[in-house]
């Protein structure tokens, strides 16, 4: 089982108009409200991809019944730890041709009492699992030294750990040694300034840094140009043949997804079980893509995009 942990849920709301033109009224083609979070997203790919998980995520009293309607209707498995904070929004505005505006509130941040008692879900949680994802961002005011001490707690538990966050955290997380991390481009450069590298040349460069900085893998993903994974002497890019159109939002959760089931057993070794778990990676990500809202995959799209995913060794 997949233990997915979303410290930032927020109703994720996700509107489709024709173009955007600011400063001019719109008329909004479709409208989507959903259970909404990273770590929310995981878990219903994983789910969709006949994967076990389980959402874990903190939610207002007040909306956790709209919630657990939500994730239910969606088969998504959860525990959802009540909280006194207002579960903010997150609005995504989808253009005709692909095009994704996204509106994040920031959040309110939780209590110490919140924390313990998300944690001590995760220990409850964590004889059935194998796998750990954190993802996303935290609320303000947050402590940044809360994913270090969870990703600490989860591999005391024999959990293997996936971190989708970014900047302080995931600086003071790294030392931690999570199994894999997996920032986008500028998030891994947000996270190589706060560790005093400088400036990072390139994103093959930006996940070797994450590596020697402690994490065993890092994937460092670059928009439609793919992503990059390092893995002590493996170094691949993987891409897709020709870049789709269509609804990125989801599509980094959906990765997130795809590598954690490729973690379930343990982390890859070598050049061959790599290039298979990112082939599997850029389908689930592009399956998202073509999807109208994140949390979504239809495993008849992955089927047909696997052929089309190119792997490339890069050389140092």
């Amino acid at each position: 089982m997949i233990i997915t942990l979303t410290p930032n849920p927020a109703f994720d709301i996700t509107y489709a108009v024709t173009s955007v033109a600011l400063g001019e009224s719109h008329s909004v083609g479709s409208v989507s409200e959903r259970a909404g979070g990273k770590g929310l997203n995981v878990a219903a790919v994983l789910t969709a991809m006949g994967h076990r998980a389980v959402a874990v995520a903190p939610v207002f009293e007040l909306d956790a019944g709209l919630f657990a309607s939500d994730l239910d209707a969606r088969r998504v498995p959860h525990r959802l730890v009540s909280s006194p904070c207002p579960t903010r929004r997150s609005v995504a505005v989808v253009e005709a041709d692909g095009r994704a505006t996204l509106l994040n509130e920031p959040g309110i941040g939780q209590s110490q009492r919140v924390w313990d008692r998300l944690a001590d879900e995760l220990v409850r949680l964590a004889p059935e699992a194998s796998v750990l994802t954190v993802s996303g961002s935290l609320p303000p005011g947050t402590d940044h030294d809360l994913i270090r001490r969870l990703t600490l707690m989860a591999r005391e538990a024999g959990l293997r750990v996936v971190l989708d966050v970014s900047g302080i955290p995931l600086t003071r997380a790294l030392g931690a040694g999570p199994d894999l991390v997996k920032p986008n481009r500028v998030e891994a450069a947000v996270t190589l300034t706060g560790l005093g590298r400088g400036e990072v040349p390139s994103v093959p460069g930006a996940a070797r840094a994450l590596v020697v900085a402690g994490a065993r893998a890092a994937v460092v993903s670059d928009g439609t140009n793919g992503l990059v994974l390092v893995h002590e002497d493996v170094a691949l890019r993987a891409h897709l043949r020709r870049p789709l159109s269509g609804n990125p939002t989801g599509a980094g959760d959906a990765l997130t997804a795809a590598l954690a089931a490729d973690l379930e057993g343990s982390l890859p070794q070598g050049r061959d079980a790599w290039a298979a778990a990112l082939r599997r990676g850029i389908a689930w990500s592009a399956a998202a893509v073509l999807q109208p809202v994140a949390g979504s995959v239809d495993p008849a799209d992955v089927d047909r995009l696997l052929p089309t995913v190119e792997i490339e060794e890069i050389r140092p």
